[in-house]
């Protein structure tokens, strides 16, 4: 399996969370940022059916709810999976907050990729413990 950060995350937390999963080669995953296999600035369009086409899961903040049915969209007609972390409104997230937030729900959203057929649709809040599917 293939996880995707998209460009709301930093490439660098991608890359923790790559080295993360190389001490479990065992559990089958590898961990990507778009940027690095897309190039920067891809269209939606363009990296989307690619990561469908890789049976790959999103993992994104986009928020925007214009946005968010846009990417849900195309990610139910593409048949891929994404996971819409959706950080408070009334408190800025910082980097280290995000790295804290995506760790703690790590473990379920492995889980809910592996066991949901595509296309699938998750929200992760910071006060969830595991993504709840819209």
């Amino acid at each position: 399996m293939k996880v995707f950060f998209d460009e709301n995350f930093s490439p660098h937390l991608a890359k923790g969370f790559a080295a993360f999963q190389e001490g479990r080669k065992d559990e089958r995953i590898e961990v990507l940022h778009v940027n690095d296999v897309f190039g920067r600035g891809a269209p939606d369009e363009k990296w989307i059916p690619g990561v469908a086409q890789m049976h790959g899961a999103i993992i994104t903040q986009d928020f925007n709810i214009h946005r968010t049915r846009q990417l849900a969209g195309l990610c139910r007609q593409h048949r891929a999976g994404i996971f819409f972390f959706r950080p408070p409104k009334k408190k800025a997230y910082g980097y280290w907050d995000i790295i804290e937030w995506v760790l703690k729900a790590w473990k379920s959203l492995k889980e809910s990729a592996r066991e949901t057929e595509p296309p699938y649709e998750f929200e992760v809040t910071p006060r969830s413990t595991s993504p709840k599917r819209l």
